[in-house]
């Protein structure tokens, strides 16, 4: 049977103490730690640090930084923390050519306010001047060019704002590439198709097509023109099917001109 070694009584004690001191330190040291991060947290928010300094806007395009700004409720010296990012985010939203909006705080100072602008699909003509459509069909009627844009077409004869919120959802499918060829739309309802358009291209082409399902229809256009000699009088039709038709010649009018030199 093996013998256990026993530890004296006066010896444990000191070690238990030293256990028990080094437990209390690190209590303390605790404890110490959080009373002072809550006196440095309190300094901080009775403090200017904690104040938005600065008030940014990402993203925007054709809206002026000016104008978000003032839509929102907070201005610089406003507790950072405290502000209201989703009723900033509202208001923002409330804006007409605003599509998405988000707001967000960063340390130490500065609130930053991303927006996504409708992108602008065409502009119509009113009274001698061009006013913008979105991409969602509204206009901004406040906002008026009198000098003729080159950035979008120019949309002719859209009363119908029906009409024209639904070819505004066309045109915001089409790729760059067949957008930067279309100079002029213009509405031309017929019996046969409530639906018809007019298209003068930049590359000098005529095309007819309609609103219904118009990206899809104009969507090998690129192709199809090349195909076609712009400086051929007709009408390149961009439908279900495509197909150039050429201008008859008014044989009505050559046998007249038969008639006088005979």
């Amino acid at each position: 049977m093996t013998d256990k070694k026993v530890i004296p009584a006066e010896e444990k004690i000191p070690a238990l103490k030293e256990k028990r001191k080094k437990r209390t330190n690190r209590r303390l040291v605790t404890y110490l730690s959080v009373f002072f991060l809550l006196i440095l947290l309190v300094v901080y928010f009775q403090s200017p640090l904690s104040h938005i300094r600065h008030i940014k806007v990402e993203g925007n395009i054709h809206t002026a930084q000016d104008n978000i700004k003032d839509r929102i409720d907070l201005q610089t010296g406003d507790g950072l923390w405290t502000a209201d990012l989703t009723q900033a985010e509202q208001a923002v939203q409330s804006y007409q050519e605003i599509e998405n909006v988000s707001v967000t705080r960063s340390f130490p100072s500065t609130v930053t306010i991303h927006v996504q602008e409708y992108r602008r699909m065409a502009y119509v003509e009113n009274g001698g001047s061009f006013v913008p459509v979105l991409q969602n069909g509204e206009v901004l009627s406040e906002k008026t060019y009198n000098e003729l844009p080159s950035d979008a077409p120019i949309l002719r004869n859209f009363e119908d704002r029906d009409k024209l919120a639904a070819f505004s959802e066309e045109m915001s499918q089409l790729g760059e590439g067949v957008m930067n060829r279309i100079s002029e739309v213009m509405y031309a309802p017929s019996d046969d198709d409530a639906n018809r358009l007019r298209l003068y291209m930049n590359d000098g082409i005529e095309v007819e097509s309609t609103i219904e399902n118009f990206a899809s229809h104009m969507a090998d256009y690129p192709s199809v023109a090349r195909q076609i000699n712009p400086d051929a009088d007709g009408v390149l039709h961009m439908k279900i099917n495509s197909y150039f038709k050429a201008d008859q010649p008014d044989t009505a009018e050559g046998g007249e001109e038969r008639s006088e030199e005979e």
